[in-house]
């Protein structure tokens, strides 16, 4: 049955309050929605104690509330920005994972800028220019368990992705997405800010805020087990569904909760910022008539979104669309296509391991190390180590420099590929990390000019978990004749 026009509920993000989305609420009225289907959520997200999680419980009872109350209608659909989305992500995996369709309060799920995978900007707010700009009036607080979610391969984004979307070593199954259940959508843009002194935090391929890569709701996840001496290291791919469907050696992708062939819509509007892309009644820097238009468009075609074959278009338009405005040639370093990598070294005990190196190389030929040094001044755009683990690493790399500045210099006849190499410090004089039968680091192909050979993929997060062996000395252990 298709579904139908929902009340709204409108979440807004960190460090603000709903007073900002007053004139999305209006402009909403103005395209036929009723002022009594409209609500505007409120949550803390200033205040040192509390979480996330705290905000996604609060959240649970609040609705609960206004449905009681006979105010509150079901379903309805929700319109999230920034940290609001990870508040109803967490509100819905938490609450509603494996519910029957009927039983599901939320069908569509417009995500506005949604920081799904951290904001570089957390960590910046809660140093003392944080603390100074945004925590004045509230005691110097700052939000800090909000923020320490928002970093960068924070713990709770891992575990986050999988709640709602892997299923890894997870207890309990089920998911929140799917044909009957909640359609997400993400309208993200990709214009830094152009004023004031929030031009400071500027990054390419960023709205200011939140980058497109972590804002993509699509993200892939894989294990990399080197503890297996003998498995080959080249990984091979199919192209359907951008899905590693061929397991070679110890790589392993993680099954997603929700059916695969599902696809999220992404939408990135070139010409607006993390504060623009709240108002579609006003224009970004530069925009013009028609793309201010296709933004409304874009809003409102998810928010009546009637049936899922129009989902899965909207999904194939929306892409189509974020290639054309982010496309070689036509794009500057602002809004070239990124990946983002999250990394997690653990030992074959599963123990963290904080001391690694994390490289990436050419096809091994003379050129190899000048290759590798381009890398990662050139293609690298950021490199965070995670405050809270050192054992998680956050890479951003510029996919356009990828092609351009690395593949470009690789020698015709040689495979233009992208390997991942690792390598960690022994941990004391009787333990060290591989052995000598396979070397002190582990490599792997993590993307290649060939489409169907890549793992890493465009506009996109990846989470992968390394797990490398352990080899203890003889000196550890030694057994004698009595």
């Amino acid at each position: 049955m298709p579904r139908s026009r929902n009340p709204i509920v409108i979440v807004h993000g960190w460090s603000d309050t709903s007073d900002s989305f007053k004139p999305l609420a209006q402009w909403l009225k103005g395209q036929g929605f009723k002022t009594l289907n409209l609500f505007l959520g409120d949550y803390i997200s200033m205040e040192d104690d509390v979480t996330i999680d705290d905000a996604a419980k609060a959240m649970e009872a609040a609705v609960a509330a206004q449905i009681k109350a006979g105010k509150l209608k079901l379903p309805f659909d929700l319109i999230v920005h920034s940290t609001g989305g990870l508040v109803c992500r967490t509100w819905l995996s938490a609450y509603y994972t494996g519910v029957q369709p009927q039983s599901m309060p939320v069908q569509r799920l417009v995500m506005l800028a949604p920081a799904n995978f951290g904001s570089a900007l957390a960590t910046v707010g809660q140093t003392v220019l944080g603390r100074v700009v945004k925590g004045w009036g509230h005691g110097f607080h700052t939000g800090k368990q909000m923020l320490n979610g928002l970093e960068l391969g924070s713990p709770f984004q891992w575990d986050l992705a999988l709640r709602d979307l892997f299923q890894l070593d997870h207890a309990g199954a089920g998911t929140i997405y799917g044909q009957d259940l909640v359609w997400p959508f993400v309208l993200v843009g990709s214009m830094p800010y152009q004023h004031g002194l929030r031009q400071m935090v500027n990054e390419h391929g960023c709205d200011g805020t939140v980058r497109v890569a972590a804002a993509n709701l699509n993200a892939y996840g894989a294990t990399l087990d080197f503890t297996n001496p003998t498995a080959p290291t080249v990984l091979g791919m199919t192209a359907s569904n951008n899905q590693a469907a061929v397991q070679t050696g110890a790589f392993t992708p993680w099954p997603y909760r929700y059916d695969e062939a599902m696809a999220f819509p992404l939408g990135v509007m070139n010409r607006r910022d993390h504060a623009s892309i709240t108002d579609p009644s006003i224009k970004g820097d530069d925009e013009s008539d028609a793309d201010q238009k296709l933004f409304q468009d874009y809003l409102l075609q998810a928010l009546n979104c009637p049936t899922y074959a129009d989902y899965q278009a909207m999904e194939q338009a929306w892409r189509a669309h974020s290639d054309q405005v982010q496309a070689p040639g036509t794009a500057d370093d602002d809004h070239h296509m990124h990946l983002q990598l999250n990394v997690f070294v653990v030992d074959e005990y599963q123990k963290p391991v904080t001391d690694y190196l994390i490289e990436f190389l050419a096809p091994n030929y003379e050129q190899t190390t000048d290759l590798t040094g381009l890398f990662h001044d050139k293609v690298i755009q950021d490199v965070h180590a995670c405050t809270q683990n050192a054992a998680l690493k956050t890479i951003f790399i510029n996919r356009q420099h990828l092609f351009d500045l690395f593949y470009d210099r690789i020698p015709d006849g040689k495979p233009k590929e992208l390997r991942l190499s690792l390598s960690a410090s022994a941990p004391g004089d009787n333990v060290h990390y591989f052995s000598e039968a396979y070397g002190a680091e582990g490599e792997f192909v993590v993307h290649s000019v060939d489409e169907a050979s890549r793992w890493l993929r465009r506009n996109a997060t990846h989470f992968l978990k390394i797990v490398i062996p352990r080899q203890p000395s003889s000196e550890v252990f030694k057994l004698k004749p009595a």
